[in-house]
């Protein structure tokens, strides 16, 4: 019997590729493109003059050697630092413009969540771009009052589940009571390769999240074998800092 070809899930480049560049820059998203990607995960925080910046940290020390907080930052000042490899800082609308033509994965860090949205939603109003943002985006939130947030502006965002309740849902599959874990048809669920020393990867695992209408994505599979698991089980989506496998 020949076996029904695999399904192909969307691969979403983790803060762009950073063989040769900084993570959530230009050359990062770039460089993540160039390899085929159409689907770019990347972090928002808000400056002290509320510019949206594509910044994963709550500080840029480990960016810029400089231990200053993001939020404590102008939008000048953070332009003014030169990581390594020549890269620079990058800003929302520099993003939405210079990759208009792929899907956005946004993670609104939960440090300043609230006026983060705040700031989106008066910025995608001003430059009618609440339609663009209804096409191509997904959101990632932390805390429950965020995502409620979120929605007041944009009824329509398609948030992923939250850690907490990956966590729940997970443990619900492998416990065999799936049911105890809140399961929401329609909703994404993040999966890690391994709960302790038990694999994730896994088409038992993944199917139980299908038969409840559920989507699942695998995060971050680090070689190219557990890569592989996750196709082979069947993820709708794959998060990954590496590239795309051929198959």
């Amino acid at each position: 019997m020949i076996s029904p070809p695999l399904k192909k899930p969307v691969w979403i480049s983790h803060r762009g590729f950073k063989a040769n560049a900084v993570e959530n820059t230009f050359s990062a998203f770039k460089a993540a493109v160039d390899i085929g990607f159409s689907a770019l995960e990347t972090d928002l925080r808000i400056t002290k003059d509320n510019h949206l910046v594509l910044i994963h940290d709550e500080t840029i020390t480990r960016l810029a050697n400089d231990r200053r907080c993001v939020r404590n930052l102008t939008r000048r000042e953070l332009e003014s630092f030169r990581l390594a490899h020549g890269d620079r800082f990058l800003f929302l609308e520099q993003f939405t413009e210079m990759f208009i033509t792929c899907s956005w994965i946004f993670d609104i860090k939960p440090e300043g969540g609230k006026q983060t949205i705040q700031v989106l939603a008066a910025w995608a109003q001003k430059n009618d771009f609440v339609k663009q943002l209804s096409r191509q985006a997904k959101f990632l939130t932390w805390k429950p009052g965020h995502e409620a947030l979120l929605k007041s502006y944009f009824p329509w965002a398609d948030c992923y589940a939250r850690k907490i309740e990956c966590w729940r849902a997970g443990l619900s599959v492998l416990s065999g009571m799936p049911v105890l874990g809140s399961i929401k048809p329609g909703r994404t669920y993040a999966l890690p390769p391994f709960f302790g020393n038990i694999p994730l990867f896994r088409k038992s695992v993944v199917r139980h999240f299908h038969k409840q209408n559920a989507r699942t994505i695998a995060f971050l599979p680090e070689t190219d074998f557990l890569a592989q698991k996750a196709v082979r089980a069947g993820f709708d989506e794959i998060l990954t800092n590496g590239t795309i496998l051929l198959y």
